[in-house]
């Protein structure tokens, strides 16, 4: 019986050992930049976060940040028990440290043996303790992937990259409706990272993206790849959890229950 397993990202090239490690990531742009953070837990980096954009109103600072991540970093994956103390940091900055406030519903189960269904429920949304002042990005439901990108934690560097020029497949063994299959180039620290559909801005002068999908990790049959292996899509693949109908609506009751808290 094929049992799929998971890792945390994968760096895909074309197999060749003498060519090294094709990483495509470099330096995320500035205006990029200001949306992401990073997830720290019970004093490690879990994952990487985006501040989104909700719906409401901007600058006023008693309106509930929100930020997107993958489930799975909210939990010790020996264990299954939730991390105790969580925060974000917006742009990966120590000082600038931001609590968790409330986390909102999933069906997430950290020791699920169905990797699969893992995968589909691997995304959460969380309300911080304080207003950030920072960018957000846009929610957007979508079947067109061109200009895909991922913005996400190095571990190589200890900073968030942009990994572009990223491709998506389909797989016969590993398919869902509720997951886009790409070789972004990814590791330990880059899950809840978004993946952006990239375009031009108004004034052409730089990149703008809106979040199609949270980056979970790499579904595997064989085993862990090696780093720079050709993507193999029925055998090693990143994945990541899309954003849709689904999960809009459920964005919008974990608002709503947080304005009844608050009215409260």
């Amino acid at each position: 019986m094929f049992v799929p397993s998971i890792c945390y990202g994968a760096i895909f090239g074309d197999g060749n050992d003498a060519n090294g490690v094709e990483d495509g990531r470099v330096a995320a742009p500035a205006n990029l930049l200001s949306a992401v953070g990073t997830i720290f837990c019970d004093g490690g980096l879990r994952g990487t976060g985006t501040h989104i954009d909700s719906g409401l109103a901007t600058g006023h600072k008693e309106r509930p940040s929100i930020i997107v991540t993958a489930a799975h970093v909210l939990f010790d994956a020996n264990t299954g028990a939730p991390f105790s103390d969580c925060s974000y940091r917006p742009e990966n900055k120590r000082l600038r440290s931001v609590p968790f406030a409330q986390v909102s519903s999933h069906a997430y189960q950290p020791l699920a043996k169905d990797k699969m269904r893992q995968s589909e429920t691997d995304i959460v949304f969380v309300a911080l303790q304080r207003h950030l002042y920072q960018d957000r990005l846009p929610l957007a439901q979508t079947d067109n992937t061109s200009g895909l990108q991922l913005l996400a934690y190095n571990p190589s560097n200890e900073r968030i990259d942009i990994s572009g020029g990223c491709q998506t497949y389909d797989s016969v063994n590993f398919k869902s409706k509720d997951l886009l299959l790409h070789n972004c180039d990814a590791e330990r620290g880059s899950s809840g990272g978004p993946l952006l559909q990239m375009k031009n801005s108004d004034s052409e002068t730089q990149a703008v993206g809106s979040v199609i999908a949270i980056h979970g990790g790499t579904l595997s049959s064989a085993g862990n790849g090696v780093p720079g292996a050709k993507v193999q899509p029925e055998k090693w693949i990143n994945q990541a959890r899309k954003v849709d109908r689904a999960l809009l609506l459920r964005l919008q009751e974990f608002l709503a229950y947080l304005r009844k808290g608050s009215a409260n």
